[in-house]
């Protein structure tokens, strides 16, 4: 389908009935009047019926992408990352606009051939990088430019707490189903919008606590170019204890920092002779948790109706997994002190 009545819904597939469906995206579907779910699909029949149930969805329950073809205009892919390729290209080759979670794929060869299949098949391909429907992500870049902290010196990112999302799955754990650790899941949010935000990291270096499974905790530096100036940037991430959760600027006259807990406000520090000053500035007046997705599935449907590029493409989703994957390459190991001293009483 390629256009629509006004008052004609989308109907909608969602391929992956996991966690992330459940607490996000059907939340937001749910009393939407321009979408209608009609089939939900994963390869195990109870987590699709449970999605159902928990939405109050009344679609069609499915263990194959067959049973979606002439049933849906368009879908969102929540499988685990490794089969985000497979299935994303399956669907658009049956004619079926995507919204692919996060991130792209496990590869940049496997970003590639669906950004490849999008463009083959005249079909959207969005993906569910939320964090850059932030409200204050704009302010942020156009603060920096506009020098309301001079020249920035240095960009810092922390974002971290105890892994405590509701799983239905332990794909988060499965070489088989997933890419990576906290780099990967967690901090792609953060690099994709440093890098949306300020332009690409170069000169990467990388370090994490992986001894043979996937890491809790990773380091990534590099040197953003802003202004035409060479500044250093600095992104870590953990799943083991708490970090500030936000993207700091730090610049000559003061500090701008995007806090992830409160897209609605940024934070200006500085210095003035009479002490340490704190401004809030207000972005948006209204947010809430779910805001951003939102915010998502109404760009992801204006596309699917008006047969647009989405707010974040399959292209620009390619520049968070392409640093990650130079990340892996160059992985050093994380000091870990307390290993070496059980090495040394042994």
């Amino acid at each position: 389908m390629t256009s629509f009545d006004s008052n004609q819904p989308v109907r909608l597939g969602i391929v992956g009935c996991g966690a992330i469906t459940r607490e996000a995206h059907l939340p937001v579907i749910i009393g939407d009047r321009r979408v209608e779910v009609t089939v939900l699909c994963d390869r195990d029949h109870r987590n699709a019926t449970h999605a159902a149930r928990a939405g109050g969805v009344e679609a069609e329950i499915t263990t194959e992408l067959a049973g979606l073809a002439g049933k849906v205009d368009a879908a969102i892919v929540a499988v685990p990352p490794r089969f985000h390729a497979p299935v994303a290209i399956q669907l658009m080759e049956m004619g079926i606009d995507v919204l692919c979670e996060k991130p792209l794929a496990i590869t940049v060869a496997d970003g590639q051939k669906m950004v490849e299949a999008a463009r083959r098949t005249g079909r959207v391909l969005a993906v569910a990088l939320m964090m850059r429907f932030f409200p204050h992500n704009r302010w942020l870049a156009d603060l920096v430019e506009d020098g309301e902290i001079g020249e920035a010196c240095e960009v810092i990112v922390e974002d971290g707490a105890p892994l405590d999302w509701p799983m239905a799955s332990n794909s988060y754990f499965d070489r088989n189903a997933t890419g990576g650790g906290v780099l990967f899941d967690t901090g792609v949010h953060l690099l994709d919008r440093v890098l949306w935000l300020f332009g690409d990291l170069t000169e990467i270096a990388y370090e994490d606590d992986a001894f043979g499974g996937f890491e809790s905790n990773a380091k990534l530096t590099g040197t953003l170019q802003m202004g035409g100036r060479p500044v250093p940037a600095r992104l870590e991430f953990s799943w083991s204890h708490r970090l500030r959760r936000s993207i700091r600027v730090v610049g000559e006259r003061g500090t701008l920092e995007a806090s992830t807990s409160d897209p609605r406000t940024l934070t200006l520090h500085r210095t003035t002779r009479r002490g340490p000053m704190e401004m809030q500035i207000l972005c948006a007046k209204r947010w809430d948790g779910r805001s951003h997705y939102r915010a998502q599935l109404d760009d992801f449907i204006g596309a699917v109706r008006e047969r647009r590029a989405p707010f974040v493409t399959g292209e620009s989703a390619l520049h968070a997994l392409a640093v990650i994957e130079k990340a892996y390459a160059r992985r050093t190991p994380m000091a870990q002190p307390w290993l070496a001293r059980m090495g040394s009483s042994a």
